[in-house]
């Protein structure tokens, strides 16, 4: 128990108990202030509030009950202590329903009351500690906008924690839907450098002259269509970070290009020969396994090496169930708030097979699919009966098929499963997309990578 005093406000309009329960109170060194009409306990706990409010429940003018309900109006976590002067206990039952916290009988013992009220501060000791323990944990659940307490999200955490400070470039590598973004978006908000620009680049939605002059800009009249110079993005970013999203998609000549811009901390705009210095941070992210893209020529060795300075890997959800109830609970809240839906969440066996479904789009089409059902259920408590396989078949109403004389490679079946899935739609990439966990841009980027046709994504 706390040595702060206790704060009593006693009503009862028999004066001659509120002395006695004055005198009680001092003597056991509770601080009280008797009131012998409603009223005046309200218009004084406007002012001061109490630690316990004890009331009589039949009394002129404002009755027990009614001082109860504007309690309730003010702060509904004050405990209220009701005193019923009858043999029968009806009225208290009926104030307890109210919302009083206890009762007790008319005469009353002190010694008893006593007891009732170390009781009632510890139950609100106790109700604050659970308050301050789960901030606590969600602090620890909810850092750096990302929620989780496995060990493999702490250990991320940690990582980020180490690094945030760190002036020096960063890979990001983990499956599509996993945070990659956040990851950096969290390097750079807890850094000395929040207070500048953070850049996002897609290097996989532009080609390679886009990029070079998206990247390092452009002087009037560099080349047909350029009206204007242009300031490129690392330029945008000096003092910042620039974050390089998918760097697989980069071009061998503009790694050694942007190689060079690290080295040097320069660039020079197309169409020009000034080289103008920058101060920029490079957080690189991709979904590729790396050092097998350098295997396959797709990723120059030296220019890997230039930004792999740290290397932060994003754990897919299969590797963190344990955090899905936790995410859960609030995407639930987000899409309930955001679409004005009345949605307390997911019933015990949705919950259940919502932790133990296969995740391949990771975190991303988990919060997909909780929007989905915020924006469809009828219902305040939501129902999932797992993914809908019949949404995934095509006109022959079969799915891909495995065979221990079939095996492919992950990029295969990735080309595989895109085209099924963009079959079962009849070519319709945004329902494409939201299935596979992915945004419409990644789907773009991978349909030209693995030259799927027209003829099969259809708008």
């Amino acid at each position: 128990m706390s040595d702060k005093q206790t704060k009593i406000m006693f009503v009862d309009d028999d004066l001659v108990t509120g002395r006695v329960m004055k005198r009680n109170c001092d003597n056991a060194n509770y601080s009280c202030t008797v009131f012998q009409s409603g009223h005046d306990c309200i218009n004084a706990f406007k002012k001061s509030a109490a630690d316990i409010v004890i009331t009589d429940l039949r009394m002129p003018g404002m009755n027990g009950f009614e001082l109860l309900s504007e309690l309730r109006a003010i702060d509904e976590n004050v405990p209220v202590l009701v005193m019923t002067g009858y043999s029968s206990v009806e009225n208290a039952v009926e104030a307890m329903k109210r919302g009083a916290t206890d009762f007790i009988k008319k005469p009353f013992d002190f010694t008893e009351l006593k007891l009732m009220l170390d009781r009632t501060m510890k139950g609100v000791q106790l109700k604050n500690e659970n308050k301050l323990l789960k901030r606590r944990l969600d602090k620890q659940r909810n850092r750096y906008g990302m929620i989780g307490d496995t060990p493999v999200m702490r250990s991320l955490f940690n990582t980020i924690e180490k690094v945030t400070d760190v002036n020096c470039n960063v890979v990001i590598t983990g499956e599509s839907g996993t945070g990659k973004e956040l990851v950096a978006r969290a390097l750079h908000d807890y850094s000395s450098r929040k207070e500048a620009p953070f850049v996002t680049v897609d290097c996989g939605a532009l080609n390679e002259n886009m990029l070079e002059s998206e990247l390092f800009g452009h002087e009037k009249n560099a080349f047909s269509g350029a009206e204007q110079r242009q300031q490129g993005l690392m330029e945008q970013a000096s003092g910042g970070t620039l974050f390089l999203d998918e760097i697989c998609n980069i071009s061998d000549a503009m790694q050694i290009k942007l190689m060079r811009t690290i080295e040097t901390n320069k660039i020079t705009r197309i169409g020009s020969s000034d080289e103008i210095p920058i101060d920029v941070r490079i957080l690189a992210a991709s979904n590729r396994n790396l050092e097998q893209a350098i295997e396959n020529g797709e990723l120059r060795h030296d220019f890997y090496h230039r930004l792999n300075v740290v290397n932060i890997y994003v754990p897919t959800l299969a590797e963190r169930r344990e955090d899905i109830p936790a995410l859960v609970e609030q995407f639930v809240q987000e899409f309930a708030e955001h679409y004005n839906r009345d949605i307390k969440g997911y019933d015990a066996a949705s919950l259940s097979l919502l932790c133990e479904a296969s995740w391949a789009g990771n975190v991303r089409e988990l919060r997909n699919i909780i929007e989905r059902e915020v924006i469809l259920s009828e219902d305040k408590i939501l129902h999932w009966q797992g993914a809908d396989a019949s949404d995934l078949t095509d006109e022959n109403g079969a799915l891909i098929n495995f065979s221990d004389n079939n095996l492919m490679s992950l990029e295969r079946l990735e080309e595989e499963y895109i085209n099924h899935v963009l079959r079962c739609f009849k070519g319709k990439k945004t329902k494409a997309a939201k299935t596979l966990g992915i945004d419409k841009t990644t789907l773009w980027r991978k349909l030209r990578r693995y030259d799927i046709t027209e003829e099969t994504s259809k708008d």
